[in-house]
């Protein structure tokens, strides 16, 4: 009976992990800032992920860029809210840790905030964080101008 007392107690003690994901331009803006980062995807799929967030769709896509997944381990963002000049985000791939302050850490935020990832606050911060996340993006259908093509998900940690 103390056990079940005990584990019913941790069981409400700890922080839940909620999954999520999203599609179509959120996902997309989201992959292509992940991706930029990531060290095991190739310069033509990185490049192409950038003109496809900066509205470049008509685009020659390199056979081997067709179907791009992006993934990270983690990435966590936080931003002030008595600070407010505070929002940064760090990437984990791995071993390889990338961190993003100022306009590249807010832009990374925001779209984490697009994207559904629930906030955390203590202590004047807010935090935005997801372990593991990996979003998948099909050059083929973003040309198509339809809606569809790109897609994410994630978990919501603590």
């Amino acid at each position: 009976m103390r056990a079940f007392v005990l584990a019913t107690a941790l069981l409400f003690a700890t922080a839940p992990a909620f999954a999520g994901e999203s599609s179509g331009n959120a996902a997309l803006a989201l992959a292509a800032l992940i991706g930029a980062n990531q060290p095991s995807l190739s310069r033509a799929e990185k490049a192409l992920l950038a003109d496809f967030l900066s509205g470049e769709t008509n685009v020659a896509v390199p056979e081997n860029a067709r179907r791009i997944v992006v993934k990270a381990d983690k990435i966590s963002c936080r931003m002030g809210d008595v600070d407010i000049g505070l929002h940064d985000c760090t990437l984990t791939f791995g071993t390889a840790t990338v961190t993003k302050t100022g306009s590249a850490g807010q832009m990374l935020l925001a779209t984490m905030q697009q994207n559904g990832v629930e906030s955390d606050g203590a202590a004047g911060t807010i935090y935005y964080n997801v372990m593991p996340i990996t979003c998948t993006v099909d050059a083929t259908e973003v040309e198509q101008h339809d809606g569809g093509g790109a897609m994410c998900t994630f978990t919501n940690g603590p």
